[in-house]
């Protein structure tokens, strides 16, 4: 979360940053996170995600992990700086697509907005620079390929595209990255998201 932050401000023209800043980021990098817009992938985009059609929209399946995924992803990381109160502003919109425990999980954390202090100043520099990040997910798979849906867990890899736009800029940032997300199958055959683990380190999800 603080990751991208920071780098959409120095994309935004907010790069006066200092370098205790800067650090910070840097071992947030090293962490993997699991909440907040996620970081943006370390190489550029190129084919075939960068230039992937998504999937035609479908409606929401939620007996369907796949499904329930990929709506529930772009709910959580979209986020519009103009309109959001904060950069958890996702959380209360994929609140009905996670698990009671993985959203108070993720909500306890307190990045982003603290209602005692306010929105962070960085949050403030994105409003002012009219930033908005749009997330599409282009495919999922099951983690290794092995469809684990029978035993009411799943966990699947997802590819993403995010696209960062910045009024102050007019330029346009596109990034892929590839989280995992675990999905629990619930008594009435529905599934929600229980666990993401937002560190690109499972390789690229197939399927495009």
């Amino acid at each position: 979360m603080i990751v991208l932050v920071i780098a959409l401000l120095l994309l935004a023209g907010g790069g006066s940053a200092c370098s205790a800043i800067r650090d910070v980021a840097a071992r947030a990098s090293a962490v993997p996170s699991t909440t907040g817009p996620p970081p943006a992938a370390n190489v550029p985009s190129g084919p075939p995600l960068a230039t992937a059609s998504p999937p035609a929209s479908t409606p929401l399946d939620t007996h369907d992990p796949a499904s329930v995924a990929a709506d529930c992803f772009v709910r959580w990381q979209s986020f519009d700086a103009r309109a959001d109160s904060g950069p958890n502003a996702g959380l209360p919109r994929a609140r009905d697509c996670m698990t009671p425990d993985f959203f108070a999980q993720l909500s306890g954390q307190g990045l982003g907005d603290d209602s005692a202090q306010g929105p962070t100043r960085a949050w403030l520099e994105l409003q002012a620079a009219g930033t908005r990040s749009t997330v599409v997910v282009l495919a999922t798979s099951p983690l290794g390929g092995i469809d684990t849906r029978a035993t009411g867990r799943v966990v699947l890899l997802l590819n993403v595209r995010r696209t960062t736009v910045s009024d102050h800029t007019g330029g346009r940032v596109e990034t892929v990255s590839n989280p995992l997300l675990t999905l629990l199958r619930q008594t009435d055959g529905t599934w929600l998201v229980a666990a993401a683990d937002l560190a690109n380190s499972y390789g690229d999800a197939p399927g495009r």
